[in-house]
């Protein structure tokens, strides 16, 4: 009996989960995980939902420069435009290395004391700016059920 509690109680823990999100309009499901939530739609477009607990605090400007940092010094990203996004968060849109020509990278991180939320779209111009309109309300879902 003992074991059946245990296990029930995993299993209700794993439902909750810390990326419970349903995948916006045109995407599906492709990997999910307590943490790690990845979707993907039929042109190969993709988002990433990253949960990390917070443990120092940080905020979305101190994790979203780290992440800047990494991509334009190590990986070869350009910065392409950086804005806040409401009071806890910030996007990034990146343009890849040269071997990814014609694709773009966008990045939301969003933090409050407790927990770190990154959100990337990943998709080709063409089809950037329907997938950009999937991602954004995606962010707001995010911000609005686990930062605000």
């Amino acid at each position: 009996m003992k074991h059946i509690l245990f296990i029930t109680a995993i299993l209700a823990m794993s439902a909750c989960g810390n990326v419970n999100f349903d995948p916006p309009s045109g995407f599906v499901e492709k990997y999910k995980t307590n943490n790690s939530l990845v979707v993907v739609s039929a042109d190969a477009s993709r988002i990433r939902v990253t949960y990390k607990e917070n443990k120092k605090n940080g905020t979305a400007e101190f994790w979203g420069e780290l992440l800047k940092r990494e991509l334009t010094k190590f990986k070869a990203y350009k910065m392409v435009k950086s804005d806040s996004y409401k009071s806890k968060g910030m996007i990034m849109e990146f343009e890849p290395p040269e071997m990814y020509k014609g694709f773009v990278y966008t990045v939301a991180v969003l933090a409050n004391d407790d927990d770190v939320y990154v959100i990337e779209l990943g998709c080709d111009k063409k089809s950037c700016p329907e997938k950009r309109k999937a991602f954004d309300k995606l962010v707001k879902k995010v911000y609005n059920k686990k930062i605000k």
